[in-house]
């Protein structure tokens, strides 16, 4: 049986951010949230160009990071005096989605986006001509660093989430760089960001969280991860099919070191961020799965 202790994260976004989903034409279309498998990459990354080796195990070190660690996503914030306001999605019927922070403020996806993002021209160069590939262009949707807000324009965009730490002193290892690069393009200098706050906490996004057990437990009728869908599920919003690549150990022979390897990841239907059920619902972040939620027995 593990204990878990629960932390708020803020980070202060310093540069655009892209965080992908599928295209939409020529507009590589961005995500409004981080999912905790873009922060499980970097913090892994991270932690693997720090040590003293010339081939870093990133497997190895993503899988302890996966047992000690459970991340939420990350949503835009905004700060107002000394607290912080935490834009969250919620699907509402008759109305779809919406976004609401805690003082009552609730604005509907088109104008959430409008306040949030903007995008940046591309194209391919062929390098013998330096001239334009023809049907190259596209646009980038990228997080602004400030919101576009009519009344308070200007004022710096927070992402903020959760960690929740097994009580083992994992804690150190996550206090390592207060700055870190999320995200896509990277190397182009998108997603720098840097760490705000880090502080105890008792809740999940407002939201009662059961610190015994296996997995972290957080009761909720909406899903702030996305969660995989139960065909028994009484739930209302957007559904998505995910897939991607994953770490698994393979096995090993006599004196040799545990290793891993990447591999495909099954794709599997789930239910978007915001996304609610009728009652409320207990919903485990298990190990391996990258933040997202599985409803509990």
């Amino acid at each position: 049986m593990s204990n878990w202790t629960v932390y708020q994260w803020v980070w202060r976004l310093e540069s655009p951010l892209f965080i992908g989903m599928p295209p939409a034409g020529s507009l590589n279309r961005c995500r409004l949230y981080v999912p905790s498998r873009v922060i499980h990459g970097a913090l892994a990354a991270e932690f693997a160009r720090l040590k003293d080796n010339d081939f870093p195990d990133y497997g190895k070190l993503g899988h302890e990071l996966a047992l000690n660690c459970r991340f939420t996503y990350l949503y835009p914030a905004e700060k107002i005096g000394d607290e912080y306001k935490i834009w969250l999605p919620r699907y509402e019927k008759e109305k779809g989605f919406r976004w609401s922070c805690g003082s009552g403020d609730s604005l509907s996806d088109r104008m959430f986006r409008n306040s949030l993002l903007s995008t940046i021209a591309g194209t391919a160069i062929t390098p013998d001509t330096d001239s334009v590939v023809d049907g190259s262009l596209h646009e980038t949707e990228c997080i602004n660093p400030f919101w576009r807000f009519p009344d308070r324009n200007q004022s710096p965009v927070y992402l903020a989430g959760h960690v929740l730490l097994r009580n083992n002193g994992f804690r150190k290892q996550l206090e390592f760089s207060d700055l870190h690069f999320l995200g896509g393009d990277t190397r182009y200098g998108l997603g720098k960001v840097r760490l705000e706050k880090f502080k105890d906490c008792e809740e999940v996004f407002g939201k009662d969280a059961v610190s015994v057990g296996e997995n972290p437990v957080i009761k909720s009728e909406y899903v702030f991860g996305h969660a995989l869908v139960k065909n028994n599920t009484n739930m209302r919003g957007q559904q998505e099919l995910l897939g991607g690549w994953e770490w698994k150990k393979v096995e090993r022979l006599s004196g040799q070191e545990e290793r891993f390897k990447s591999i495909p990841w099954e794709g599997k239907l789930s239910w978007c961020p915001g996304s609610s059920c009728e009652d409320l619902k207990s919903w485990e972040i298990e190990k391996d799965k990258y933040g997202y939620w599985k409803e509990g027995a």
